[in-house]
Parts: C-alpha cells; structure tokens; sequence
C-alpha cells in the first residue's frame, strides 16, 4: 500500500497559490465524504483534487485560463484508482491516478509558456490525498478504511481552479469548467 516519490511535505505559506484539478461528481463526492470521516481538516482546507501546478505565479486569471484550456484541449480522462499511501514522514494516504498519458500529455502543456510561463516543470506521481498527514494515528485502522475507498473508475478531468490559501483554507481565484 506504500509508494516511494511522494511530493514535498513542508508547510504551506499563507498567500500560497495551486492550481488543482478538481475530482467531482460521484468520485469526488465519496472521496469527500470519506475525509470528512477521516482527515475533516483537510476536507474543509482543500476540495479533492491532483495538483497541477504547486507554485503558478501571480497572474490575471483570465491569463491563466488560456494555459489551461490550451493544456485540456481534447479532453483528458484518467483512471481513479485504490488507495495508497507515500512513504514519506506524513505517510499521506492517496487515491491512485491510472492510465495517465493524456494527463502527461496536458501537463507537458501546461507547462509550455504558450500564454503564461509556470514554474520549471518537475513531475511528480499523480494523486488525488484522502488523509495528508497520518502522522499519530493508527494507520493499521486507516489502511482498513481505505479499503472501502477504492474507486476504479474514470475520471474526466473537467474542472481546473486556482486557489490561493487564505487562513486555514484555499480560496477560490478563478475556476474553469467544460475543458475539452
């Protein structure tokens, strides 16, 4: 249920921008009900989600959408997963992200500058976290929990957001829907 290269676990500034492809649907549905049961914190913090970019910069969100519809045009559909978790010092708790070659494809994208340069691509395995820190809890109970989460279904990836942290949650900047 362990997975080496989970991305970095340090804090979150205030003021921290994402932009994050947002689960919805049936899928995002249980996979939020479920943190609400087991990571309320995070729940209420963050919508379910994979990350498509950890620090975009400041811009126009107008700009930013360009970037992204050109990143989605066509579509992108992945397959959700089980879940897992990241052998990392937080031993986050994950849905797994499958058949990801479209979403590869958009990312590469994404990141190509055609109307806003992003931050140096660095990849990172795709995921959508159910518990971010599972730090002092009893992970054997966890793990039996996640059982019921396996979702195994596709995902059409049609939802993009830029959020920015503001307190203890992400704020909505600007949210696309109907891509590709």
């Amino acid at each position: 249920m362990s997975h080496a290269n989970a991305p970095s676990s340090t804090a979150s500034p205030q003021g921290r921008r994402v932009l994050v492809a947002i689960v919805n649907g049936a899928a995002g549905e249980r996979i939020q009900a479920w943190r609400e049961r087991h990571d309320p914190t995070e729940a209420e913090r963050v919508p379910p989600h994979t990350t498509l970019c950890y620090w975009p910069p400041t811009v126009e969100p107008a700009i930013l959408e360009q970037q992204v519809r050109h990143a989605f045009e066509g579509g992108v559909s992945v397959r959700l997963g089980e879940v897992h978790q990241f052998e990392s010092d937080q031993h986050t708790f994950y849905v797994e992200v499958l058949q990801t070659a479209a979403l590869d494809r958009a990312r590469l994208r994404l990141y190509d500058g055609r109307f806003v340069q992003l931050p140096e691509l660095r990849e990172w395995p795709w995921h959508v976290s159910c518990i971010r820190d599972s730090r002092g809890r009893a992970r054997e109970a966890l793990c039996a929990a996640a059982e019921d989460l396996a979702i195994n279904d596709q995902w059409r990836v049609d939802t993009v957001a830029y959020l920015e942290l503001r307190g203890r949650r992400y704020e909505s900047l600007a949210t696309w829907t109907a891509l590709g």
